[in-house]
């Protein structure tokens, strides 16, 4: 799984974040698609629980994140 990470490192140029923005908007479709195919289990096991609150916390933290891009590029 790919891991999270703050974006805090150095200057980031317009297309480092044009590409971040991008990875991410596939990251965060990839999740809706595993969360959907979750949704349509009658039940969970154990391990697909953990996974479905960890996926929702990652789909919400890239939206965030593309959010916070999003405005950096407004502002340029």
């Amino acid at each position: 799984m790919e891991r999270f990470f703050d974006g805090t490192g150095g200057g980031t140029g317009g297309q480092d974040v044009a590409a971040e923005m991008v990875r991410l908007k596939a990251r965060h479709g990839e999740i809706e698609r595993r969360l959907s195919e979750l949704d349509r289990h009658l039940s969970l096991t154990a391990e697909e629980q953990v996974e479905r609150a960890r996926l929702k916390k990652e789909k919400l933290w890239s939206k965030d994140r593309l959010a916070v891009l999003a405005q950096q590029v407004k502002a340029a």
